[in-house]
């Protein structure tokens, strides 16, 4: 849904990220490092979608319930049409989710108790350092990039 200022949607979609932000926060210090990549991942795939939907304004495209990577490629393949430049830090930011974290997050979360001729000498510690260096870098990612596209968008905003 679109973030009309002063909506329901927009007070709960505040309301949703602080509480994810300090369940990430807290996820951190306690060890809870799956719960820190889902959330990470989330609001990185959220913010990409809405500002996917700010480029697209009224057009009939929605992209809704995909992956964070399947995000990032969307919003990279309506940019480029639209002659839309988005900035070097923010560029940076999205290359990095999409072609480094992401394969992290998998490795992590989605490999964390599958053994393959590949994995089979990787122990417990490894797997749980895995698990750790993902979620740190995703809770990173995930804030830098809440900040950057908020910022875009509102740069947008005043410029439409």
């Amino acid at each position: 849904m679109s973030a009309e200022p002063d909506s329901p949607q927009n007070r709960l979609r505040g309301e949703l990220y602080e509480v994810a932000f300090e369940r990430i926060e807290s996820s951190l210090s306690s060890g809870n490092y799956f719960e820190v990549i889902a959330l990470a991942d989330s609001i990185i795939t959220d913010r990409v979608q809405a500002l996917t939907q700010d480029i697209l304004k009224d057009e009939p495209e929605q992209y809704s319930w995909m992956s964070v990577g399947a995000a990032i490629e969307v919003l990279f393949r309506e940019v480029k049409p639209r002659n839309i430049i988005l900035d070097t830090e923010l560029r940076s930011l999205l290359t990095q989710v999409h072609q480094v974290w992401s394969q992290k997050r998998n490795v992590a979360s989605h490999g964390f108790v599958v053994i393959t001729p590949k994995t089979l000498n990787q122990s417990v510690e490894t797997r749980l350092d895995n698990l750790k260096d993902a979620a740190v870098e995703g809770a990173s990612l995930a804030r830098s990039i809440t900040n950057e596209i908020d910022r875009y968008r509102r740069e947008r905003t005043s410029t439409d």
